[in-house]
């Protein structure tokens, strides 16, 4: 609605005379009086101004009393696009007051089906007082297109309009009062008020109830949450959204948002008491969760962000559908980039909702300093890189660790005459630990408080050359890659407790030709190896754009891993095979996957596919994650494998309808669902609806099962919504 009294502004401020008294006239015949005061204009008349072009058949220009009069097939061609047919005009020449009888204003609107739009707005008589009161009598807006009727050779009522007999604009008070309003659908009115009244266009935003959304669950039975918005400031506003339900009692939901002139806040508070049955007995519990995000510039380079993330219970935002997630995670970053430099003063905590990991267990880092100094990157130029980091590592059982890790990399890259790529690093990793209620694995006993030292170099030399066959369309560009790594044992230190957790290590292409393949600096890479592969890139010329790309590679260690798992991928001297590719057959199509394949059977082992169809009328997504189990040293399965799919369909039905369905599911053993759900939805130039439904299986205890129902509509530029 506010977009439409939006668009009644620009009937007023675009249709009529500019205030510039130069103007150029041009018709048929001129007629003066005496003083010249007054013109009389006919035929063909033209009045060009900056801001618009005005034809009629007559026009009659008052110098004295400031007044313009057009009328007969009277048309204006604003410079904004809009268009402007009345049967009379009277404006003064400062806009302040006009009357405009039988106009038709043609306003343009968003492209559909690669079309343009205009939306279209029809009065009887519009009156204009001062430029703060505005008036408009049986007043007519469609969106819709106009159909011609063949057989009648008239044009059809639009598909919907919206017609009240007087319309007021007040902008003095910042409000639009309707009065005797109808919605239309094909001629016939389908809904009445008598008076109601929205905020003025200029009112950027206004209070008031949402949509609102309807839900049938396990858990609650029939729900339903109704969000009331109301702004604060020009800069801050909140949303408030109770939910209220069959089966438990209401729960409340706040966000918060703010803008300052450095950054800006985002907080949400939710909170309900729920009855629940303890040994048959009704108990009360409050439940509920708080979240709040910041980013704030500290200056052109330095910038702090910060999150708080907890809730009272490991189901509450599961159950209640405000953003479940497997870790909530609280921090505070102070960082700053200054040329190639990076420094970063770093707090986490975090809250685990996982039912099988220790709380007890989780690590809080209270703080972690970050200091990266880079050298600009020159070929034939020794370059370096120094990172020095400092992190101290709390828990409430288990270990804790303070740690100082510095690590000092020297780079020469260089590129021969025939193209060959070379470069090569050193590094020397040096750490001083603090570590208490450690069981240190390498000696079995357990250390309360000890000192420890860890120092090691690294070298490394990278090789690769690329080859280029150009064809009519297109370039092929092969390129054979190798890379040689002198390990150090002292790398993979087991009297240094595992930070970066690296029994979730799996091994892909992004980490083939690292130096160090395992996350963080706890435990590193420290066998001796070669990595060895080569990438195929397929370029059109007409775009540069990579129509295939397939790498592939493979490493040889000179010892195996001693505490890797079984399956980690690169526990023996030969690794698993580890490749990508992406593959543009058509423009309607596209495959790419990350993946990788047993080195003795040759047989999938892990695979991240997805697959893009799309045709004229539909369009077919589908992912794959592909992933064994990850096995520990003892044979024992710590993370189960998964072969899921996510698949998504969408068919144009017929014109205007589309329809589309969605899944989620696993394969591994036995197909066990995740979600699925359909939509079917309409949507034409000027209207839209939805009626989308998901069955979801969250796998919680308190709320197994959710069924969604949902139905949106839309009437265009009068009420929208995102179908």
């Amino acid at each position: 609605m506010v977009k439409l009294i939006y668009i009644i502004i620009y009937f007023f401020l675009y249709s009529l005379v500019s205030s510039n008294e130069k103007i150029e006239i041009n018709a048929d015949q001129f007629t003066y009086d005496k003083e010249n005061t007054r013109i009389y204009a006919t035929g063909n008349v033209e009045i060009i101004d900056e801001e618009f072009k005005l034809y009629a058949d007559k026009v009659f220009l008052n110098n004295e009393s400031k007044v313009l009069s057009a009328r007969d097939n009277a048309t204006i061609f604003n410079s904004d696009g809009t268009i402007l047919k009345a049967e009379k005009i009277v404006a003064d020449q400062s806009l302040k007051n006009a009357v405009i009888e039988n106009s038709y204003l043609f306003i343009p609107g968003e492209e559909f089906e690669k079309e343009k739009q205009f939306l279209k707005i029809g009065a009887k008589r519009v009156e204009r007082r001062n430029r703060v009161w505005e008036k408009m009598d049986y007043g007519v807006f469609t969106a819709c297109k106009p159909c011609y009727n063949e057989q009648t050779k008239k044009y059809d009522a639009p598909l919907v309009q919206l017609k009240a007999e007087k319309i007021i604009h007040d902008k003095k008070n910042l409000n639009v009062k309707y009065y005797d309003a109808y919605l239309d659908i094909k001629g016939q009115s389908v809904f009445y008020l008598p008076y109601f009244t929205v905020a003025s266009p200029l009112v950027k935003r206004k209070a008031g109830v949402l949509a609102p959304s309807f839900r049938q669950t396990h858990f609650f039975g029939f729900e339903t949450d109704i969000p009331y918005y109301y702004p604060l400031s020009d800069y801050q506003d909140v949303t408030v959204i109770p939910k209220f339900s069959q089966k438990k009692n209401p729960a409340l939901f706040i966000e918060h948002r703010k803008n300052f002139f450095n950054g800006e806040i985002k907080n949400e508070f939710s909170g309900t008491i729920e009855n629940q049955k303890v040994n048959q007995v009704k108990k009360d519990k409050q439940r509920g969760h708080i979240k709040s995000i910041g980013s704030f510039d500290i200056s052109k380079n330095s910038y702090v962000d910060y999150q708080i993330h907890r809730t009272t219970d490991r189901n509450y935002l599961n159950t209640y559908k405000y953003g479940y997630k497997d870790v909530l995670e609280s921090n505070i970053k102070i960082e700053s980039l200054r040329q190639n430099n990076f420094y970063s003063f770093q707090s986490y905590l975090f809250q685990d909702m996982r039912k099988e990991f220790n709380q007890r267990q989780t690590p809080k880092i209270l703080p972690r300093l970050i200091l990266d100094f880079n050298s600009d990157y020159n070929l034939n130029n020794l370059n370096y890189n120094t990172k020095i980091e400092f992190a101290n590592i709390k828990r409430t059982d288990g270990n804790e660790t303070k740690k100082l890790f510095f690590v000092q990399s020297l780079f020469f890259p260089t590129i021969l005459p025939d193209g060959t790529f070379l470069k090569l690093t050193t590094d020397l990793n040096a750490g001083i630990y603090n570590i208490e209620k450690y069981d240190n694995p390498e000696n079995g006993r357990f250390e309360f408080n000890e000192y420890k030292t860890n120092y090691f170099p690294q070298i490394s030399l990278e090789i690769n050359k690329p080859f280029f066959r150009k064809k009519k369309n297109y370039v092929d560009i092969i390129t054979p890659m190798a890379n040689f790594v002198k390990g150090n044992k002292s790398a993979f230190s087991r009297k240094i407790p595992d930070e970066s957790n690296i029994n979730n290590f799996e091994f892909d292409f992004i980490d083939l030709f690292s130096m160090n393949r395992l996350a963080g600096n706890d435990r590193m890479d420290n066998l001796s190896r070669v990595d060895y592969g080569f990438s195929f890139i397929k370029k059109r010329f007409k775009d540069d754009k990579e129509m295939t790309i397939i790498e592939i590679g493979q490493s040889y260690q000179f010892e195996k891993h001693k505490y890797l798992d079984s399956n980690s991928g690169i526990n023996d001297k030969f690794s698993d095979i580890v490749g990508k590719f992406q593959i543009v057959p058509h423009e309607s199509i596209k495959i790419d996957s990350f993946f990788s394949l047993d080195k003795e059977e040759f047989s999938l082992k892990t695979a991240y596919t997805n697959v893009l169809l799309h045709q004229k009328n539909s369009y077919l997504s589908l992912s794959n994650i592909h992933s064994p189990p990850v096995v520990n040293i003892s044979g024992e399965n710590e993370i189960e494998g998964e072969n899921q799919f996510s698949i998504s369909y969408s068919q144009d039905i017929a014109k205007y309808w589309t329809l589309t369905g969605s899944t989620v599911f696993d394969k591994k053993n036995k197909i066990k669902l995740h979600n699925f759900g359909a939509k079917i939805k309409y949507e034409d130039e000027c209207l839209g609806f939805s009626l989308n439904w998901n069955r979801q299986y969250t796998h919680n205890p308190e709320d197994p099962t959710s069924n969604s129902f949902t139905f949106l509509f839309s009437l265009k530029e009068i009420m929208e919504n995102n179908l």
